[in-house]
């Protein structure tokens, strides 16, 4: 069995809308309805096997470790398009803040040299899908194409959380690259909430320079609440990172084909 997880620099990094190109656009036998946290085993044996937790960049260093038929995609997004991103469980609240976006991409630095590790800009997802597409596949050579991810659209099975995270469903479409621009106080307070992320716009290629902070001269700074807390996840890594390197080996063995077999029987 082949496993691949995707994680992401932030809840709304693209992740949902990843999962379910690749779930339909590749001949994947087992995957997570939704969101399948990457201790979560398979139901029963299979060729290749999917799921997704942006959050799961915290721990997947020492899985990647012991599970070498393991391959993670992580996907980046522009901070600035994460922080006004809204879901449709909650349209009138931000979704994410800043906190988790300085707390997963550390990670996503760190193993991007990982032969097993690929990262995906979102903004590239969606404005060249079967490039993408493509890529994904020369990495991960046991993937077979059933359709081109151009091809992903409204008549295409997808799951009930699924479409509320993606908002609906319709073609991959590049109408949310920059939407920043139009809440700029929801970027200034962040940024004094949590700090600059100039070097990291700089680092991923979506600016230059610092000089992108003009825009927020004159902005008025008002206080929002977000959806999703970030501290107990931030505060409980360390705690457990222990811990997710003895539950790795236990992921491991529960791929086994004879695990799986047993399992089945029973």
């Amino acid at each position: 069995m082949q496993r691949i997880h995707i994680v992401g620099c932030s809840p709304r990094s693209g992740t949902t809308l990843l999962m379910e190109l690749m779930k339909n656009c590749f001949d994947i036998d087992l995957y997570a309805e939704h969101e399948g946290r990457m201790l979560k085993l398979p139901s029963k044996r299979c060729n290749v096997y999917l799921t997704k937790k942006p959050k799961d960049i915290l721990k997947i260093e020492p899985i990647l470790k012991v599970m070498k038929n393991l391959t993670v995609i992580f996907m980046v997004r522009d901070p600035r398009d994460v922080v006004v991103s809204k879901h449709r469980k909650c349209p009138d609240q931000y979704w994410t803040g800043l906190g988790m976006w300085k707390a997963y991409t550390p990670m996503g630095k760190k193993l991007e040299k990982h032969p097993r590790f690929l990262s995906i800009k979102y903004e590239d997802l969606v404005s060249k899908p079967n490039e993408i597409q493509c890529f994904i596949q020369e990495k991960i050579p046991y993937l077979k194409r059933t359709k081109l991810f151009e091809e992903f659209n409204e008549n295409l099975a997808v799951s009930v959380g699924a479409e509320k995270a993606l908002g609906g469903i319709r073609a991959v479409s590049t109408s949310s690259i920059g939407n920043w621009k139009n809440h700029l106080p929801r970027i200034k307070e962040q940024i004094r909430k949590h700090g600059s992320i100039s070097d990291d716009l700089i680092y991923y290629g979506y600016e230059k320079d610092n000089n992108w902070l003009n825009v927020l001269n004159n902005v008025e700074d008002v206080d929002y609440v977000s959806r999703r807390l970030e501290s107990p996840i931030i505060k409980n890594f360390q705690k457990r990172r222990m811990l997710y390197k003895i539950r790795a080996y236990f992921v491991w063995i529960s791929h086994w084909d004879l695990v799986l077999s047993i399992k089945s029987y029973f």
